[in-house]
């Protein structure tokens, strides 16, 4: 009797301990098919933020901004023919520079803005892609591509000033306003000139 009884306690532990397997299997591939649901929400969610940006936004926020001095080196001379006439920085408000050119009647802005640290400099202009706001009456929002840079374009024909703004090396918001059209206004960005930026990422 007490062989039987051990028999059966032995049985009943091995059926415990292979339920447990089965119960590890079952617990893994239900959390298998809710991550895969997760991933496959996002993608049909266009507005919700991918693992990637995720990583980008982490990592920029992980980084140490430039200075003052770093950004102002990297703001160009001339644009389009116009002496620079002015430039400055806000640098713990918004980690920007800028330059002016040009003149009173016919002036422009070149800003280069800083996506390290704490500020959501480079969210918010994906944010602004998948949002596509519109402005106020005359004024009109383009969201596009030039030259593989996703594109902003704030167009206010009524004041003839424009806008073109896009991310530079997933890290710096480049800015050129002036009173031409935005696809002229990208074709003023020297490229040369910002690979000086090329060696903060």
């Amino acid at each position: 009797m007490k062989k039987n009884f051990l028999l059966l306690l032995f049985f009943v532990l091995v059926i415990s301990c292979q339920n447990t397997k089965n119960s590890d299997k079952i617990d893994e591939t239900i959390s298998t098919v809710i991550e895969n649901d997760l991933e496959e929400e996002v993608l049909m969610n266009p507005l919700q933020i991918t693992k990637s940006e995720k990583e980008l936004y982490k990592g920029l926020e992980k980084k140490t901004p430039l200075t003052e001095d770093q950004l102002l080196a990297v703001i160009p001379e001339s644009l389009n023919g116009n002496q620079k006439f002015g430039e400055h920085a806000a640098m713990k408000s918004n980690q920007i520079a800028q330059g002016m050119y040009g003149t009173a009647q016919s002036n422009y802005s070149f800003w280069i803005q800083d996506g390290a640290g704490s500020l959501a400099i480079v969210r918010n202009f994906f944010d602004s892609l998948k949002f596509k706001n519109q402005g106020p009456a005359d004024t009109e929002y383009v969201y596009t591509e030039h030259d593989g840079y996703k594109t902003i374009a704030f167009l206010q024909p009524k004041i003839k000033q424009n806008k073109i703004s896009f991310i530079y090396n997933n890290r710096f918001r480049i800015s050129l306003r002036g009173p031409d059209s935005a696809d002229a206004l990208w074709s003023y960005i020297d490229f040369e000139n910002l690979k000086k930026l090329d060696q903060y990422n």
